[in-house]
């Protein structure tokens, strides 16, 4: 009988050991499964900035690329008028090959295009306003609520506003008085969260409309071989015969952008030989004066974006000091976007205007 007891009592006490090691196994599976999954998150961390860094650095070199492009074309040519003098593809022009599995894409987008918007004078935004069919009333108050937001005093004009038209009881606020740095910010000015911006503060089709007319950027003559026929009429005076007529030169024989046979303006009289004389202090010209470039490069899902505008019409100094590195433009302003997606782009480059 006590040998029986003392058998039973052994195993009770080796059940509870097992169970113990059983429960110190799961508690112990637990915590390295927790530490493998960290683990892995800084891994896959770490990746991503290192691939981040990697891309980068090729961003940049594509910029540089970009850049000596416009800058060949430009001492070939003297100025930069549009892509048709063949560099919209700046990767084929210098003979750029991609790593297998690299995809590039480059954009240009002509700000001199248009017109900077914190150079018009009354007259002009108005009519432009008026142009994109905004009633008297309304193109009155944007005109001049978006000059009492650029000037420099605190005197409001009529349907316009300063610091009493921007405060409420609780803030206090006032005008900028100083250039737009942004068009987003219009957003902040009287009359155009009305008319340009949604409920939720997203730009709608009104502002991608101004936005394809005028810039905020120093631009104080627009290049007529880039220029909306908005921006024609509404900033430069010009008819509708006079605009159609420039875009079918332009077009070329086969009226279609982007082909072999597009035609751009070299010099302002070019300009009067196809749409008559031009009345003196239109605000046209037929080059290039700010252009921003877009690089982005993608690679196994990832993505890495430089924004880059830049002045053609401000070159270094050839007296730079010994060593420094000298651009042929002048960089107006720089902007990095890494990006993560999903995509697995081909290898390749893209190209656009």
């Amino acid at each position: 009988m006590i040998g029986r007891k003392q058998s039973s009592g052994q195993k009770r006490r080796r059940g509870s050991i097992l169970l113990m090691v059983l429960v110190l196994i799961i508690v112990v599976s637990y915590v390295l499964t927790k530490f493998v999954e960290r683990a892995q998150v800084e891994i896959q961390g770490e990746g991503y900035y290192v691939e981040r860094a990697r891309l980068r650095l090729q961003a940049w070199s594509m910029l540089e690329v970009v850049v000596a492009v416009l800058a060949d074309v430009k001492a070939i040519d003297n100025a930069l008028y549009a892509p048709a003098q063949r560099w919209g593809d700046p990767l084929e022009y210098a003979q750029i090959k991609l790593p297998e599995g690299m995809n590039v894409t480059i954009e240009f987008i002509d700000e001199s295009s248009k017109l900077g918007i914190n150079e018009l004078d009354e007259g002009s935004l108005f009519l432009l306003f008026d142009e994109m069919d905004f009633d008297l009333d309304v193109s009155q108050t944007l005109t001049n609520s978006l000059l009492d937001w650029i000037d420099e005093d605190d005197e409001a004009r009529i349907d316009g506003g300063e610091s009493r038209e921007y405060s409420t009881s609780e803030v206090e606020m006032h005008a900028s008085n100083s250039p737009l740095k942004s068009l987003d910010e219009l957003s902040s000015v009287i009359g155009f969260r009305d008319h340009f911006f949604d409920e939720n503060g997203v730009p709608n089709d009104n502002f991608k409309r101004l936005s394809n007319v005028v810039t905020y950027h120093p631009v104080i003559q627009m290049n007529v071989n880039s220029a909306s026929p908005l921006a024609l009429q509404a900033l430069a005076g010009l008819d509708e015969i006079q605009i159609e007529t420039i875009n079918d030169y332009l077009l070329g024989l086969d009226r279609e952008t982007g082909t072999d046979d597009d035609n751009y303006f070299a010099t302002i009289g070019e300009v009067s030989d196809v749409i008559g004389e031009i009345e003196r202090g239109v605000p046209i010209t037929q080059q290039i004066s700010v252009l921003t470039v877009k690089v982005t490069v993608q690679e196994s899902g990832s993505s890495y974006s430089l924004i880059g505008t830049l002045s053609t019409d401000t070159e270094t100094s050839e007296n730079g000091e010994a060593g420094a590195l000298e651009y042929p433009f002048l960089f107006l302003e720089l902007k990095e976007e890494p990006g993560m997606n999903n995509a697995r782009p081909s290898s390749g480059t893209q190209t656009s205007t």
